[in-house]
Order: C-alpha cells, then sequence, then structure tokens
C-alpha cells in the first residue's frame, strides 16, 4: 500500500490517495510458545504481485491522521468485485462529507434565529424505528439545505446533482454496511423505506417534440428511497444562473488583500483568476516551460498544460506579471529544494504521479485539494470580516475569468459576446461550444439589464 503525504490539515477531515493491491489476502500464521503451550495467531497480508490488480482510491483521515472507519474500508472495497468502480473519488467526497457531517453534531451549534443547539453526537450507527432520526435522513437535511434550486437562496454550497450524487453514495454505503453487518438491519434500525414510483410514461409530451418518436411510450415501476424522494427531481435553474463571478468591487478586494496568503498560495489563486485553471489543473501546473520563454514584447504569454480536465491539453494564455513572477517563485531556494525531493521520489518509483509540477509542497509532491481548499477558506474568511457579502469558492475564480476576459476582448475588438463563444470554449479547455454557451448567456443578460436601466434613467431624466 502506497500513501500519497498530504499537507496537515489539524482541524478538519481529509482524503489521502493510496494505491492498494485489491486481490492480496489475509494470511493467519499459528505460533506454538515453547513452556505455555499458548498458541497465539499471526496476520501478516500476502501480496498477488499482479501489477494490474494495484489501484487508486482514496481514504479519510481524521484529525490527528487516523483513518475513519469502517468508511475507509468501504472506500476500498469499491475497487474489486461485482459492483467495482475504476474511480472512487466521488464516493469519497460523498462520504468526506457525511463524516464531517456527523463530526459537526458533537459539538454546540447555533440554528437560524442564533438559539443554541446541544450536541446530538451522531455517528454512521444513528438509527431509530424512525427513518427521519437517523443519520443518513439527517445528512439529506443538511444537503437540502445547502444546495441550489429553485425555492433557493443563491448562495448555497452544493449544486443540487452533487447533493443527489452524495445522498446515494451515501445509501450505497448503508447498504454495504448491512450487508457486512456492521449495522443491524431491523425494523428498529431503519436506514430508509422504499417503495414504487413510476417512470418512463410519455403522457402529456408535445407532439410537436421532433425526438418523440424515439421516447419510450411504456411506463415502468422502480423503487425509490423515500431520502431520495425529499430531492427535486431536477435542478430548473438555467446554467448561466448558477455561475457566481466575481463583481468589480469584490475583485478588487481579492487582489487588495490576496498577499494575506503565503507564497505560493497568494499565486496560485491569482494564477487562476487570469486563466481560468480549474484547481486540479493548477495543483499540476507544468514546471518545464517556465523559464524558458521569450517574453519580449509580449502581453500574455502562451503556456501549455496537459494535465487537464478529461486529459484534453490545452494552451492558456498568462499575463506577462504573473509569468515572471512564475519564473522568480520556480528559481527560488526553497522552490529548488521541494523539486529535487520531488525528483528523488520519482527515482526511487514512491510518487503515485510522475508530472513536474511547480507548486510543489515541502515534502516534494503537489498540494492537495484539502490544502487549497483551506488555504482559500481563510482568505474568504478574512474579506468576509471587511465585507460581509464576499462568499466565493475557488471554481468561482474561472467563472471571474470568463466574465472579465469576455468583457475586455468585445470592448477591445467592438463585437458581441457571442462573436467570442469559440475562442473562450478553447481557452477554457471546454470540449463544446454548448459549455461555454452559460458565460455568453449571463453577460448578455447583464448587458440587457445595463440597457434597460439606461433607457429607464434616461426616461426619468427627460420627464424632470
Amino acid at each position: 500500500m502506497l500513501y500519497n503525504q498530504t499537507e496537515n490539515i489539524e482541524y478538519d477531515f481529509r482524503l489521502l490517495e493510496i494505491e492498494v493491491d485489491t486481490l492480496a489476502k489475509v494470511k493467519f500464521t499459528e505460533q506454538l510458545h515453547e513452556g505455555t503451550c499458548d498458541i497465539s495467531l499471526s496476520v501478516s497480508l500476502t501480496s498477488s504481485n499482479l501489477r494490474n490488480q494495484n489501484k487508486k482510491t482514496n481514504i479519510i483521515l481524521s484529525s490527528n491522521g487516523s483513518i475513519v472507519y469502517p468508511q475507509s474500508l468501504y472506500l476500498v472495497s469499491r475497487l474489486r468485485g461485482e459492483d467495482k468502480v475504476k474511480d472512487t473519488s466521488s464516493i469519497a467526497k460523498a462520504l468526506l462529507a457525511f463524516t464531517r457531517f456527523l463530526d459537526s453534531t458533537h459539538c454546540e451549534q447555533l440554528d437560524e434565529n442564533g438559539n443554541l443547539i446541544s450536541p446530538e453526537y451522531l455517528t454512521y450507527k444513528s438509527l431509530t424505528k424512525y427513518e427521519e432520526s437517523g443519520a443518513p435522513w439527517r445528512f439529506a437535511e443538511f444537503l437540502l439545505a445547502n444546495c441550489r434550486h429553485r425555492n433557493s437562496q443563491g448562495n448555497e454550497a452544493f449544486a443540487l446533482s452533487t447533493a443527489k450524487s452524495y445522498m446515494n453514495s451515501v445509501l450505497g454505503f448503508y447498504k454495504w454496511l448491512q450487508k457486512c453487518h456492521y449495522i443491524k438491519n431491523d425494523q428498529n434500525h431503519v436506514v430508509t423505506h422504499y417503495s414504487k414510483v413510476t417512470s418512463g410514461s410519455n403522457e402529456g409530451s408535445s407532439q410537436h417534440d421532433i425526438l418523440a418518436h424515439a421516447k419510450s411510450k411504456t411506463t415502468r415501476e422502480i423503487d425509490m428511497s423515500n431520502i431520495m424522494k425529499m430531492f427535486p427531481r431536477t435542478d430548473s435553474t438555467p446554467a448561466h444562473k448558477k455561475l457566481k463571478p466575481m463583481t468589480v468591487k469584490h475583485c478588487s478586494l481579492f487582489y487588495e488583500h490576496i498577499s494575506y496568503l503565503p507564497l505560493p498560495f497568494s499565486l496560485m489563486f491569482r494564477l487562476a483568476n487570469e486563466t481560468g485553471l480549474r484547481i486540479d489543473e493548477l495543483r499540476h501546473f507544468p514546471a518545464n516551460k517556465i523559464g524558458e520563454i521569450d517574453t519580449s514584447g509580449l502581453d500574455v504569454v502562451p503556456v501549455r498544460i496537459t494535465e487537464t480536465k478529461f486529459n484534453k491539453p490545452r494552451t492558456i494564455e498568462v499575463p506577462v506579471a504573473i509569468y515572471e513572477e512564475l519564473e522568480i517563485y520556480k528559481f527560488s531556494k526553497q522552490q529548488i529544494k521541494n523539486a529535487s525531493k520531488r525528483n528523488q521520489l520519482i527515482d526511487s518509483g514512491n510518487a503515485l504521479d510522475c508530472t513536474h509540477s511547480l507548486f510543489l509542497s515541502n515534502k516534494g509532491i503537489p498540494y492537495s485539494d484539502n490544502t487549497l481548499e483551506k488555504y482559500f477558506n481563510e482568505l474568504r474568511q478574512h474579506l468576509k470580516s471587511i465585507e460581509p457579502t464576499w462568499y466565493y469558492r475557488p471554481h468561482d475564480l474561472r467563472s471571474t475569468f470568463a466574465t472579465n476576459w469576455l468583457r475586455t476582448v468585445a470592448a477591445e475588438r467592438e463585437v458581441g459576446y457571442d462573436f467570442l463563444m469559440g475562442e473562450l470554449a478553447t481557452l477554457m479547455g471546454h470540449s463544446n461550444t454548448s459549455i461555454t454557451e452559460k458565460y455568453v448567456k449571463l453577460m448578455n443578460e447583464k448587458a440587457s439589464q445595463r440597457s434597460a436601466a439606461k433607457r429607464k434613467n434616461s426616461k426619468l431624466k427627460g420627464r424632470w
């Protein structure tokens, strides 16, 4: 089992990436103790010696570094068997959120009205004969209160699809717990009740629907849990309304106070805001081209990145000022030391990936998602103390880049936002422009609102 160490985050649970031999077997050996004639058993793990059975997954660590069971065991179990999955990352994130929720019930909290709520001390075993009082149901209520849908406030942490995915993963975890007899499965320990629901009906569909002939007209009954019925079926919020780019005022605050964070995090978040990099792309930002490009006469420097979503390489445009900071950082004493540790890990075969990333921790490995989330949260709390409405997530830096780029380039070239859709899709690494369309729709909607406001102001001035 190989470990990919992460930065220490003392106050929170975190994920740790490991590599396990899915066909390894536990071996029990009897040992006879001379004199007492007592027999004891020693346990060892026998490797299968099959390289293709070594697979990566995540496990959950507590704040003191101990492994969280049985959640971590479940994640490992999903790598083999009939229902095995290739990637456990989404399940791991769901169980991490569930574990954090359970832990939050072990301390006093305030409700919406400011009233103090006593600790409940929920665990994964917290089940009764009433499903509404069990830990899974309570977690569903937490997700619903913190996901974005038609009737939400718009500042919630989870998308509806993410919340439903997390809940399904947790229910899968409970099915495994019952199957392996980690929890009781009787009328006094109810996870959730299931009932039949109708699916697949085409009644009421429009005769003008050009795909009506391809849609099923038969109905079928499926089992659905009462917990999943709590969630709205679809997210009716248009994609462009889910975007939350920083306002001009909030963006100014961001740049004014970004130095509150230490290097390299202040540099990393500015780089994300100026290039539209996703967080995982930021973690694996390449070091090889930094310092090798002649920037004379350039406003932006083209940098090729290969560690991207869906493994689709693309070229991004890095402003010269930030590129020069990247050069200084790359050849700093501490970074050279970290890069040397990285090379040692690669040479020894102890690195889970062999990419030469620019941003490395003191252990010679790329920073984890948790570490970046931690430092961005510190920045957010700092800015909220100055401006309470400053609430953004790391991914909002990406939409900030997209909207700023559209605004700037459209003004420079005197063209509409729609004309720039293909170019923006290339910069953002989208597989097609349908994904990029949400940014253009947002900008067009804002432009329409500004135009309407100007007309109203002109009309009011005319009356005066």
